[in-house]
């Protein structure tokens, strides 16, 4: 083939058809072999396809001779020397800036018009890159012809801006163009064939999100086929779900369950499956979607340790290990709190007692001995961040690696970032916080959550356990956000399922959103799993589903910059791409970043911000979300949206659906703090206090504290410009200066920045 014609009608086909957004459906697998010239079959109930002596057209009962897009494969090797994910990308940016030039609506920031005829179109992002690919576009391709006719002529793909347009491939084009006619046995056939195909199509119109509940019988026509593989394939061994944040990771793993548990209810097979949760608010969640999306659910649940034939169990860690304490489980005033992330917090307030007692009575004999780097950790790193790095410390290094033996802790390898501990002097004072901390514990007769994951670790590797296995342990354990466990946590899993069953560990993971134990690596999750991740098998999800382009591209800038700083930063964006279509792309608008004069006004602009969002998108207040990045200034939003009588709710934990639901209801905002967001999504996000010595805090403190907080602080900056659909609004004082997180978004304009 000499040229690629594609019709206007048909260009807002492809251009809306969420099944060629991605290149984990089959649509787009076969419009890719098409592309690429590897094949020539074809079948679509609404685009046609004919080959000709040239070339080839898509179109469609609409026919449209007067406006069209042709790809000239003499100049242009987009297609011939990249993969389908690429190919589906290029194609789909190149189509879209198609929809905004007839229509006559403005560029995005992936496209930019040169003086003359040209048009640059960036298909993927990019940070700090010598060579960008990119697709060359001519606009003035119709005076070529003189009859009204309005083409634009895809010439180029690569790095080189100073590539010829040639105009030969597009007057054979239009040539071939005049024998085209619609034929309606072309469609007919496969309208009769595919009828389900029509409520793909219905579906398509619909903004789907993650967490919809449209059944189980209707997600076969939604998900990808990466998903597909995943979700419709029976457990032989461990599994690993990655991909990056919205892209179905959750939905995909409770469809999977319910695969498998309608499977062996048809086989009359014995089967139990445990799904594993964070936190209550996750659970509720997770139970939620399963209501919704299988109505036998409720009698397969296994509920107060009543356990039908096929059954499935949906627990917090902390849960399933208070209930495997025998007799030495916990009552309800023993824990810190029932739900894993309030007990981290409340756990906070008793290392912040702990260690202003230790600074107070031991540290001016300690002071004396510890180190340079240590001493400078304490003394001017910010409270906030100190009690954080100090939190990590204790349930991962001291309880989880070193189990409460202060012999063992000297011993242990240092994670590259935590606290800049030297000497065994700064290990001892580290002791010293820590036993303060265990004695307020046991004076209030509670535990933390560690506390009672290592106990119930102590209980379960017992002789009476593994006996137990067979009959009381599970065929399948799911772990959902396995990247929110620590080490502790993490080493209860291998224990749960049956001795036989073991290894059928299906779990997810995002270690770009990890804020659980920023030291687990692959060999930590082979060995804590006692699996072999050669082989595991791993199922990589690829298209985002939830944020637009401009706002993955955001993401992607956040990470790469991480990935930059830290050597084990992983930024899964890099092999990401969207699922918008065109009816998306119109709701979706650039990211701001404004600095404004002092807090007071960020404040009042937030709420600005978030009425104008609600407003033009025609969406309820719950569709906005409003994140504070400091506690402190997270009370002076709540103080000022009572004072101006605005309704909000704040959310409370981590997936807090509860907070969620009552938003919904009243028809109010909701506010958080930005660690409490992960795992939802919302139309459009406002943040407010992101700006130089906020995000991250200021570099007063050493080296080794400042760089564990800047780490910290791209894994949140991702987890939160990661809830938006389609606008993010960030807001930040002037004063202090651009946050370093979002200078190179600012650099390659993936932001637009206001002063």
């Amino acid at each position: 083939m000499n040229y690629i014609y594609i019709t206007y009608d048909a260009i807002t086909e492809f251009a809306s058809d969420r099944f060629f957004q991605s290149a984990e459906y089959s649509e787009s697998i076969m419009l890719c072999n098409i592309l690429r010239g590897k094949e020539e079959k074809w079948q679509h109930n609404k685009i046609a396809f004919k080959l000709v002596k040239n070339g080839c057209f898509f179109y469609t009962e609409k026919l449209d001779k007067k406006r069209g897009i042709i790809f000239d494969l003499s100049t242009f090797e987009g297609f011939l020397k990249n993969e389908n994910e690429r190919i589906v990308t290029i194609f789909q940016k190149t189509i879209k800036y198609a929809v905004r030039y007839f229509e006559k609506l403005p560029t995005t920031t992936c496209e930019k018009l040169l003086p003359g005829s040209t048009t640059i179109v960036y298909p993927f992002p990019f940070t700090a890159t010598k060579d960008v690919d990119k697709v060359l576009i001519d606009r003035n391709s119709s005076k070529q012809d003189r009859k009204e006719r309005n083409i634009l002529t895809v010439f180029f793909f690569g790095n080189n801006d100073k590539a010829k347009v040639s105009f030969t491939n597009l007057n054979k084009a239009i040539e071939e163009l005049v024998n085209i006619r619609y034929n309606e046995d072309l469609v007919n056939g496969i309208k009769e064939k595919s009828q389900t195909a029509l409520l793909v199509t219905d579906l398509n119109t619909l903004n789907i999100s993650i967490d919809s509940k449209i059944g189980y019988e209707n997600w076969q026509y939604y998900l990808t086929e990466n998903q597909k593989q995943f979700v419709t394939s029976l457990i032989k061994g461990p599994e690993r779900l990655e991909g990056a944040a919205g892209t179905g990771k959750t939905l995909s793993m409770i469809l999977k369950c319910i695969y498998i548990l309608k499977n062996k209810i048809d086989n009359l097979e014995e089967y139990h499956i445990i799904f594993i949760t964070h936190s209550l608010a996750t659970k509720e969640r997770i139970i939620d979607i399963f209501q919704n999306n299988w109505s036998e659910f409720e009698n397969y649940q296994e509920k107060n340790g009543s356990r039908p034939i096929v059954s499935i169990f949906i627990t917090t860690l902390q849960e399933w290990s208070a209930n495997h304490l025998g007799t030495n489980s916990i009552a309800e005033d023993e824990y810190l709190d029932k739900d894993a992330s309030y007990s981290k917090a409340i756990q906070i307030l008793y290392i912040e007692q702990s260690y202003d007692y230790a600074m107070k009575n031991h540290w001016n004999a300690y002071s004396l001995i510890c180190s340079n780097e240590f001493s400078s950790f304490l003394n001017n790193t910010p409270k906030e961040n100190l009690l954080e790095m100090l939190q990590q410390e204790i349930a991962v290094m001291i309880k989880g690696r070193a189990g409460g033996n202060f012999d063992k802790y000297k011993m242990l390898n240092r994670p590259q970032y935590s606290i800049p501990i030297k000497n065994d002097a700064d290990k001892s004072f580290m002791f010293v916080i820590f036993n303060n901390y265990q004695h307020s514990l046991e004076m209030v007769g509670q535990y933390d959550s560690d506390d009672i994951t290592l106990s119930a670790l102590g209980q379960i590797n017992t002789p009476i356990w593994n006996r137990r296995r067979s009959r009381e342990g599970y065929d399948a354990c799911f772990i959902d956000e396995t990247h929110l466990f620590n080490i502790n946590e993490l080493s209860i899993f291998h224990y749960i399922n049956k001795p036989e069953e073991q290894n059928n560990i299906i779990f997810a993971i995002d270690k770009s959103q990890a804020i659980g134990d920023w030291g687990i690596t692959n060999k930590s999750l082979e060995n804590l799993f006692d699996i072999s991740l050669n082989k595991t098998e791993e199922h990589k999800f690829k298209t985002v589903f939830r944020s637009s382009p401009d706002i993955v591209n955001l993401a992607f800038n956040i990470l790469s910059s991480g990935a930059t700083l830290f050597t084990n930063f992983e930024n899964p964006l890099d092999y990401s791409f969207f699922n918008f279509t065109k009816e998306d792309d119109r709701k979706c608008k650039k990211p701001v970043y404004i600095m404004h004069k002092d807090d007071d006004t960020i404040i009042k602009n937030a709420f600005d911000w978030a009425d104008n969002y609600s407003k033009e998108m025609n969406c309820l207040k719950s569709n906005i979300l409003i994140i504070a990045t400091t506690d402190i200034l997270l009370k002076e939003m709540e103080s000022y949206a009572k004072g101006c009588h605005k309704p909000f709710e704040v959310l409370q934990s981590r997936s807090d659906s509860k907070t969620i639901k009552q938003a919904i209801d009243g028809n109010k905002y909701i506010l958080s703090g930005i660690d409490y967001v992960g795992g939802l999504e919302f139309d459009a996000l406002v943040i407010a206090g992101v700006d130089k010595g906020r995000v991250p805090p200021s570099k007063d403190s050493n080296d080794g504290a400042y760089h564990f907080m800047n780490y910290a602080w791209h894994n949140r900056m991702y987890v939160a410009v990661t809830r938006a659909k389609y606008a993010i609004c960030i807001l930040g004082v002037q004063s202090r200066g651009v946050s370093p997180i979002l200078e190179s978004s600012i650099y390659y304009k993936v932001l637009d920045y206001q002063e």
